[in-house]
């Protein structure tokens, strides 16, 4: 197999020797990006679905809590280490911080009820107000050896939307995502919308159907999963597992054992499908990169040659290297069609995502609109606003990933512009993380759901009642009949009910309303905040884009002035000169297209394309 860092290295050597110093900062670029190994990989699903356990059985220690009244309350990641270690990660008390948060060391033992105490208190703030927002765990296994960072993540469901949002945030950073579920049943639709929104964030995603040791209709469930999915239109592999099995074949060494906890398959799932497939990609980042490169050396080593075996060709290979400088060098100015293609294209991305933003808030405020017109919210007010919260957050993931697709495609339309040659590679952009709009977005407010007391309907009633008395006792004593009479009674308890039932109403129609206007208002602040964070997420990614290509058009300019340079040189050179120099000539060009055979080969699979 070829090595990238070889041929990075070999590359390296041939600029060298040319003095390219401007494609020596290229490459110093690539081997960084290849060096970054870390692939994680989100467990991810609603409470007590078993992800805690999964994470301990494929590491297997316990390093996440997993006990029946606790569940995971904050993100906690595992990565290899050579020794174990454990820490917690504090944020500071400033809720928006540009601060690095603070490391607890906490011995790798004494993790996983560090963290139980944690889902127990619900994140309770310490005393200067810092709480813990993450856990890490060090391991010394194999499994985590290349790189591989587990990380288990808070449910999406149960104790708060919060921990839904933070969920979804992080599926763009992931480069797979396990969404578990138990084998009790079959995938709820919640479950199925997070798929999707998976799907479309992450490369590879995986469904996890846990604790088949407790469910003897696990495959039924299976199948059940298989055709819920394929009638939303989803594609995943789907894969069964249980973790009691895969320990205790941990603790007898039985290999049968652990092949019937199907934990092999799951592993070999990690290691072919977003191991060595990330590996893939990086190749291909890698082969871009250094055939960018090769080509810059090869324009330089073409000219130089040209000018050396027939002189008389050096008006013309100075009049097309110079041509070519000059729309190298139009390519640098602000007027230039790529910066009006990037400027125009973050202008109309603006507009259509405050419009993509709105829409979707304004279908989940209709539908919750919806529900508060068919019931009483008073009756379920704190498992509306959890609906409401998760469906908004749903709604906010699936514009943020939209923007983050598009951001992509306006960068590729600006790389159109350039030389497919000097524009291979492409900036790193990431809208897609809205981790931090729960920080800026106000909670909802509280709904009035208080009811009349004892002493409150007495009063009620004898209002309600004291008209009907007094007017049908009126009547019925022309006829000779005493005020108080079996008739102005019955009439009094009728008006009494009915205004029992009128007061009813209008409380519940002020509920109603109050709920409808504290709806409106937690939407316009989603809004709010939403859309100034979607602006300077552009802000950034213009930015972003503008450098990058900048910096391309700036290496263009400089590579093609070398070769003017070297042309030049080689013209005003004597005999003896001449053959040395033609000699060295050759014998780059030849290791270019050696170099470039191999490069060839990189991030293909059996050499293919």
């Amino acid at each position: 197999m070829i090595e990238p860092t070889a041929l990075i290295d070999r590359c390296e050597q041939i600029c060298r020797r040319r003095e390219r110093s401007d494609l020596l900062e290229r490459l110093a670029s690539t081997r960084d990006r290849w060096n970054a190994t870390d692939i994680r990989v989100l467990v991810v699903g609603e409470f007590k679905q078993g992800k805690s356990q999964l994470v301990n059985a494929l590491v297997g220690a316990p390093v996440g809590p997993v006990h029946d009244d606790i569940v995971t309350s904050v993100p906690l990641s595992v990565r290899y280490a050579d020794a174990p270690k454990g820490a917690l990660l504090w944020s500071s008390s400033a809720g928006i911080s540009e601060e690095a948060p603070r490391r607890e060391p906490v011995e790798i033992s004494a993790l996983a009820d560090r963290l139980s105490s944690l889902g127990r208190d619900q994140e309770e703030p310490s005393a200067d107000g810092s709480r813990v927002i993450a856990g890490e765990a060090g391991l010394p296994r194999q499994l985590l050896k290349d790189g591989l960072t587990l990380v288990d993540t808070p449910g999406i469901g149960g104790l708060g939307t919060a921990h839904g949002a933070a969920t979804r945030a992080v599926l763009p950073s992931a480069h797979a995502v396990l969404v578990v579920t138990d084998a009790s049943q079959e995938l709820t639709a919640p479950e199925v919308d997070f798929i999707r929104q998976a799907l479309a964030a992450c490369p590879h995603v995986a469904l996890v159907l846990s604790k088949t040791d407790l469910h003897g209709q696990w495959r039924k469930v299976m199948e059940l999963n298989a055709k819920r999915l394929e009638t939303a239109g989803l594609s995943l592999p789907q894969l069964a597992v249980s973790s009691q099995v895969r320990l205790a074949a941990a603790r007898s060494r039985d290999a049968a054992l652990n092949e019937e906890s199907g934990f092999p398959q799951l592993v070999a799932f990690l290691r072919t499908s977003v191991m060595a497939r990330r590996e893939e990609l990086a190749a291909r980042s890698v082969r871009h990169d250094l055939g960018a490169t090769l080509t810059a050396l090869s324009r330089s080593l073409d000219s130089e040659l040209r000018v050396l075996t027939s002189p008389e060709h050096l008006p013309s290979v100075i009049a097309e290297l110079t041509a070519a400088k000059t729309q190298a060098e139009e390519l640098k100015k602000r007027s230039s069609k790529w910066q009006q293609t990037l400027s125009d294209g973050v202008a109309d991305l603006n507009a259509d995502l405050d419009h993509d933003l709105r829409d979707r808030i304004r279908v989940v405020q209709a539908e919750a609109e919806r529900i508060i017109d068919e019931g009483d919210p008073g009756h379920a007010w704190p498992e509306f606003v959890q609906w409401l919260e998760d469906a908004t957050a749903g709604a906010l993931a699936d514009t943020f990933t939209w923007a983050e697709q598009n951001a992509q495609w306006l960068a590729d339309r600006v790389a159109e512009h350039f030389e497919e040659g000097s524009a291979q590679t492409r900036p790193s952009i990431r809208v897609a993380d809205t981790s931090s709009i729960g920080e800026r977005v106000r909670p909802m407010g509280d709904l009035d759901t208080t009811t009349p007391g004892l002493g409150s309907k007495v009063i009620l009633g004898m209002k309600g009642s004291y008209g009907g008395v007094l007017m049908f006792g009126i009547l019925t004593s022309l006829v000779g009949l005493s005020l108080i009479n079996p008739i102005s009674l019955g009439a009094g308890i009728l008006l009494g009910g009915r205004a029992f039932k009128e007061d009813a109403e209008n409380r519940l129609a002020r509920r109603r309303m109050e709920a409808r206007s504290l709806v409106r208002k937690h939407h316009d602040d989603v809004i709010f905040q939403t859309a100034k964070i979607l602006r300077d997420r552009l802000r950034q990614v213009q930015r972003l884009v503008r450098d990058h290509f900048a910096e391309v058009a700036d290496e263009l300019s400089r590579s093609i002035g070398e070769s003017v340079k070297n042309a030049q040189l080689a013209a005003t050179s004597n005999e003896r000169q001449r053959s040395l120099r033609l000699a060295a000539l050759k014998e780059d060009r030849a290791a270019v297209a050696a170099l470039r055979s191999d490069v060839e080969k990189l991030g293909r699979r059996d050499g293919g394309g």
